[in-house]
């Protein structure tokens, strides 16, 4: 019966198209921690991860968020004190986003929706649905084929058997439009080592994620390419954030690569920070 009544205002909430508002104000938070506090615990151990390793990181900063889908990255970026623009070309994520951040607010969040998809250039390319708004959807035809033959990953077989055509920009586009980020997001399940290709200058930070076995080549070739754009840049990856880095020192190319030589893990985020990025930014070059 509980159960029945929350289920009934929850859907009552999405038809008003508050459900995702209240999710994303303090109330949403206050609940929690009364319900289950472990839930924002979680998220307090992710927003300390970020802003001990974000160093530099000044308020108003902008960050790109590739792969926004709902917005939890999102919304621990705007903690941070950060102006974010937001990315993913799925319509449910867009209006969930649109719902969490820049509607019925009197003061609008500082969030920019960029209702497309990454690529290494601006056109349109095919995006395979899993689902609306899932987290699993993509632009990589590999990554639909792994996951069609693989149930032990997420526990089951996923379908995707819906095929849609999405806009297509690249980073260096929404940097000329949106400025220079202090840290670009990459979770594009699989595609990451194609967004790589539309990013020809350096910035501050970056990270993606890695699939692993099956993205251990891609993962190689992302760090070559941002290699040839810093060759100072230093490296380093998670498992997930609660963890902390993964090296105690932040390595070099090789040893990054050497690292993921010998990863059993099933999913990393590998980070890269660039000097030459960072002086960038500030104005120092």
């Amino acid at each position: 019966m509980k159960n029945s009544l929350k289920q009934r205002v929850q859907a009552g909430l999405r038809r008003a198209g508050l459900y995702h508002r209240l999710k994303a104000s303090r109330l949403y938070d206050w609940y929690w921690s009364v319900a289950d506090r472990s839930i924002i615990q979680r998220r307090e151990e992710e927003l300390a991860f970020y802003r001990a390793n974000l160093t530099g990181l000044r308020a108003g900063d902008l960050v790109i968020d590739v792969g926004a889908n709902q917005g939890f990255k999102t919304e621990m970026f705007l903690r941070l004190g950060a102006r974010v623009v937001a990315v993913d070309p799925d319509a449910t994520n867009q209006e969930i986003l649109a719902q969490s951040f820049t509607r019925l607010r009197l003061c609008r969040r500082p969030v920019t929706i960029i209702s497309k998809a990454l690529g290494k250039k601006v056109g349109t390319e095919t995006m395979f649905v899993n689902e609306p708004g899932s987290a699993k959807n993509t632009l990589n035809k590999k990554w639909v084929e792994t996951l069609n033959g693989d149930t032990a990953r997420f526990g089951e077989r996923l379908g995707f058997a819906e095929e849609r055509r999405v806009e297509v920009t690249t980073l260096e586009e929404l940097m000329r439009e949106h400025g220079v980020p202090f840290y670009v997001k990459i979770d594009v399940e699989g595609y990451e080592a194609v967004v790589m290709k539309g990013l020809k200058s350096p910035v501050p930070m970056l990270s993606f994620e890695v699939n692993l076995p099956e993205f251990r080549a891609e993962a190689k070739e992302c760090i070559a390419m941002l290699e040839r754009i810093d060759l100072q840049g230093r490296w380093n990856f998670i498992a997930d954030c609660a963890g902390g880095m993964h090296l105690k020192d932040w390595a070099t190319s090789a040893e990054m690569v050497q690292a993921l030589e010998k990863c059993a893990l099933p999913t990393v985020e590998v980070f890269w920070k660039s000097p030459a990025g960072l002086a960038r930014l500030r104005g120092n070059k």
